[in-house]
């Protein structure tokens, strides 16, 4: 791997020439890794392999037989990325967690239960290779104050650190692919698009088609804007702090302080990664007391302490405003009145035939019933069907119609579990009224 055979003019073997591979950082199944540094006066970044046992630095790295140099960065990106310069002692998970809590409540003045989720975001981001799927910290809110320098502070303490504004589906794709940043966007709206895009980014297995290619924009997202983006992925895998104004004066983080927390907590927090990357990645957490839909943030946030049962323990009271929220919000969402109608049919005519539009009308009552009188497209509710995994049989005069079979209603079942539908009511169970 990496090499190439140089050979004499008879085509007989002459040397081995070892090809110089960039990175901008590797992780090893041995828990070994190689991590981007700092460079002389803020130059090209240089490599720290941490085998288990030691460090070395260098603008070149060997291991495994192969070496390394730092990729190249355009010159105005490498003065916007935060790098730690060297590793230094962190102490305990705990510690670091409470030092980072006390920046964060001191520079942006939130509570203690914010507070302590933010602080999670940015372990979280020095260990995103350990989650399937990135979290994202939504700032909203009219102090404009209070959240900038909230941006600032994640600035210098999230891993590989990048703040942008502006920003725009070919602006992200445009971004060096593998670097695993931790997005610091700030702008009034997010597009549709942009939404989606960042949803796909934050997949850590899958890659993004551009030119030819496939892009790997894995990493961890802060997003600061006007009003929550709509999209439920992004709802789901959020943490939304609120930025209300209030509350006693904030110091300023001037500039000279932010190079003093950058240097201090950097090291810190590389040394922290070392530590516990591996520990992340192996990380064995029962998500079943939380709802379906906010499972993966809720690994993500435990996984940013593994080493830590008693904070892990924490996250399901931390989480739980935001789960109750889901739980709110299944009451009407179509995916749970589609769930509840296929119940319903399931109960009245098990084994029977039941049209789609058939199923429509039922998931109409139940919405009505529950205090919602919106109406509901038969076609929306068809796709959603089709998205839960149902399969529907031949269209005939009367439309498209689904066998109420024991598979079907077991599948609805166990969907109703999964997603937390509410309980049925005997008044619904009871389909519509004549």
């Amino acid at each position: 791997m990496g090499q190439q055979l140089k050979r004499n003019g008879d085509g007989a073997k002459a040397a081995t020439i070892q090809r110089l591979i960039g990175t901008y950082g590797e992780v090893f199944p041995d828990g070994c890794i190689v991590e981007l540094i700092g460079g002389p006066q803020g130059g090209n970044p240089r490599l720290l392999l941490w085998d288990g046992a030691k460090e070395t630095m260098g603008p070149l790295i060997e291991f495994g037989g192969v070496k390394y140099e730092a990729a190249q960065f355009p010159e105005s990106l490498l003065r916007e990325l935060k790098l730690p310069r060297q590793s230094r002692p962190h102490g305990t998970t705990r510690q670091l967690l409470v030092e980072i809590c006390k920046l964060v409540e001191d520079f942006a003045g939130l509570p203690a239960t914010s507070a302590s989720l933010v602080g999670r975001f940015v372990l979280c981001s020095w260990l995103v290779e350990a989650v399937q799927v990135a979290p994202a910290l939504v700032l909203v809110g009219p102090n404009l104050m209070k959240a900038n320098q909230l941006v600032t502070l994640l600035h210098c303490l999230c891993r590989h650190g990048l703040r942008m504004t502006g920003l725009t589906p070919a602006g992200l794709r445009a971004l060096p692919s593998g670097a695993r940043f931790t997005f610091l966007i700030s702008q009034p709206t997010i597009s549709d698009r942009l939404e989606a895009l960042l949803d796909d980014a934050s997949h850590r297995d899958q890659k993004i088609p551009h030119r030819g290619g496939l892009l790997d924009l894995f990493g961890a997202q802060v997003i600061h804007t006007e009003s929550i983006p709509a999209g439920d992925s992004l709802s789901y895998r959020s943490i939304v702090i609120l930025m209300i104004p209030g509350g006693a004066q904030l110091p300023v983080l001037d500039p000279d302080f932010q190079h003093r927390i950058t240097e201090d907590f950097q090291a810190k927090l590389l040394n922290f990664r070392r530590a516990n990357l591996r520990l992340a990645r192996n990380l064995q957490f029962d998500s079943s007391k939380f709802v379906l839909p906010l499972r993966s943030l809720a690994h993500a946030v435990v996984a940013a302490t593994p080493d830590d049962a008693g904070l892990q323990a924490e996250v399901l009271d931390l989480l739980r405003e935001k789960d109750d929220e889901i739980l709110a919000e299944r009451w009407t969402a179509l995916r749970s009145i589609a769930i509840a109608a296929l119940l319903v049919a399931g109960h009245d005519s098990p084994g029977e035939v039941v049209y789609v539009s058939e199923l429509a009308t039922i998931g109409q009552e139940v919405l009505k019933r529950r205090g919602d009188n919106s109406a509901i497209d038969p076609g929306a509710f068809g796709r959603q069907l089709k998205s839960l995994g149902f399969r529907t049989e031949p269209r005939d005069a009367k439309g498209i119609k689904l066998r109420m079979s024991e598979d079907v209603c077991r599948r609805a079942e166990q969907l109703a579990r999964d997603f937390a539908v509410p309980q049925m009511e005997d008044a619904e169970r009871t389909g519509p009224q004549a």
